[in-house]
């Protein structure tokens, strides 16, 4: 009798990516940090975040990345909600001091509100977390809302043609492709100011071995 037992479970490693949970939720946030660094990276220098700015990151993960992005900026007030608990006590862990001092704030969310007054932000910006949007356009008028005019928002995700290839996109992911991100945007109120296309090699979380991925990031205004 074949042996099933160090199959993956696709199924369950897409609940973890929508929504770390638990032990292994931990090691999926570890696991995301390293396989998003670049996309946040190229994501953050896209925003150019300049002194008092005030920053939103939809989706921050473990926040591993925060520290660097406060160090680089000074007076930069950051704010990051997640739809997971875990991943927001895991942020506040790792970003002990900034919290305290008040440059950085964490808070869970329903993705589908944001507890902020219109106009609140600067800039905002989001990695790998489209997919999960509950109402899409809702959504993205709602970011919309909680940013000033003229503020810039980020929206960067791995396209279809990629993500179609992965076995765990079946469960809960909703895909698109460059055209139908950027109908979305401007739907929702938002003019397309640029988009960049990268390509990088990371390890899969299903296959265990480097793939090339594609990344699209969709700068938009207010």
């Amino acid at each position: 009798m074949s042996d099933h037992s160090n199959k993956p479970d696709f199924k369950e490693i897409a609940g973890q990516l929508g929504c770390p949970s638990g032990d292994k939720g931990i090691k999926t946030a570890e696991a995301m940090a390293v396989n998003n660094g670049n996309m946040i990276g190229l994501t953050i220098a896209g925003l150019s975040p300049k002194s008092n700015d005030v920053i939103l990151e939809i989706g921050p993960g473990n926040g591993s990345h925060v520290i660097s992005l406060l160090a680089n900026t000074k007076h930069l007030l950051y704010y990051g909600v997640d739809i997971s608990a875990l991943m927001i006590s895991e942020a506040i862990k790792l970003n002990t001091t900034a919290v305290a001092c008040g440059r950085a704030d964490f808070s869970l969310s329903d993705g589908m509100q944001l507890n902020f007054a219109d106009g609140f932000f600067t800039k905002i910006f989001t990695v790998n977390t489209l997919y999960f949007w509950k109402d899409p356009k809702a959504y993205a008028t709602e970011i919309r809302r909680v940013l000033k005019p003229g503020g810039i928002f980020i929206l960067t995700f791995a396209p279809r043609e990629f993500m179609e290839k992965l076995p765990f996109t079946q469960y809960g992911f909703h895909l698109y492709s460059r055209e139908e991100a950027e109908e979305l945007l401007i739907g929702s109120g938002f003019e397309i100011l640029e988009v960049h296309l990268h390509k990088e090699m990371v390890r899969s979380n299903s296959a265990g071995m480097e793939v090339e991925r594609e990344i699209i990031l969709i700068n938009a205004v207010k």
